[in-house]
């Protein structure tokens, strides 16, 4: 199994995103965060969750829905703390998205609009649900799938990391993988400008997680916008 990241603040003046990884024995947890831009301390929030759902990982390293729950479980209840402790931070939230995999299976976790993309013989074959008014404008069908990513309400999220009393991530089966299966964990600066067909090409081209990441941040930067937000990914190859 082989994994590869990068985290850019983007157009933007600071980098609100947070990328993270554990490792323990054969099993790995890879996490990646997008502060809250309209909150206060996005990126604290952000970096704070990231962390804390891999050190709650490395104490009681696991492969299952339970345990990945209780990792996310942890980091919102230590942001609550924080949120509590620090008025100026009373309001800081974070989506995140989460793999836990041993390279034989996979669960995964979101909650707000990072994506996990599961590809498998270079076709994506899951994708986790945003929890934004737009994409439950697509699912009411108001709206295309693709249209998620101009529409004006994607980033008016349902359900992100804030505090215990709202918690409600959404969590995987435990998931048997194949040789060869893949990973994109990715915030939405990232898949706002690399679409699922530019996933499954660069994924078939690439022999290798850096080959397969460059070829999509090629194709974000010929894609990209001023101003645009700050970017983050994970890949990760079975």
């Amino acid at each position: 199994m082989r994994a590869v990241s990068i985290t850019n603040r983007g157009g933007r003046k600071n980098n609100e995103d947070s990328v993270s990884y554990a490792n323990v024995g054969n099993l790995w947890c890879f996490v990646v965060c997008d502060g809250l831009g309209g909150q206060c301390c996005g990126e604290v929030a952000s970096q704070l969750v990231a962390e804390e759902v891999c050190n709650s990982f490395k104490q009681n390293p696991k492969l299952s829905a339970d345990s990945l729950y209780s990792y996310l479980e942890s980091a919102v209840k230590l942001l609550g703390i924080e949120r509590e402790r620090d008025e100026n931070k009373f309001n800081m939230s974070t989506t995140i998205v989460a793999l836990v995999t041993d390279g034989k299976e996979a669960v995964w976790a979101s909650c707000g609009d990072s994506r996990l993309y599961y590809i498998s013989n270079s076709e994506i074959i899951r994708i986790t649900d945003d929890h934004s008014v737009a994409f439950s404008e697509f699912q009411r069908g108001m709206i295309t799938y693709d249209e998620i990513r101009k529409s004006p309400n994607q980033n008016r999220l349902l359900k992100c990391m804030n505090s215990i009393e709202y918690f409600d991530p959404d969590i995987s089966e435990v998931q048997k993988l194949k040789s060869n299966d893949s990973f994109l964990l990715c915030s939405d600066g990232f898949w706002e400008f690399v679409n699922e067909s530019d996933i499954e090409s660069t994924r078939k081209k690439s022999v290798s997680p850096k080959q397969w990441l460059q070829s999509m941040l090629e194709i974000l930067h010929k894609n990209e916008i001023e101003k645009n937000d700050n970017y983050s990914a994970v890949v990760v190859m079975v």
